[in-house]
């Protein structure tokens, strides 16, 4: 019966230190959190500027499929 009893001890022992060290981390994570908002509110992130390569490739594409459909319709003959 002893052992049961040391057993049990260990357990809420153990189930203790890892709530509290949960709580330490949960609120370390909230002061870190707002730390970080107060220095990006002084030195924002630069946002980079997209390229819009993609949409030109798809114009040029677009531009080259309506000139073989137009060469391809006037070597048809149709008006």
């Amino acid at each position: 019966m002893e052992n049961f009893n040391v057993g049990i001890t260990l357990m809420v022992i153990g189930m203790a230190v890892v709530f509290v060290f949960l709580g330490i981390m949960i609120i370390a994570m909230n002061i870190t959190a707002k730390i970080i908002d107060v220095i990006n509110k002084y030195f924002p992130e630069a946002i980079p500027e997209e390229k819009n390569t993609r949409k030109k490739k798809q114009d040029d594409e677009s531009e080259i499929a309506l000139a073989i459909a137009a060469a391809i319709r006037e070597r048809a003959g149709v008006n």
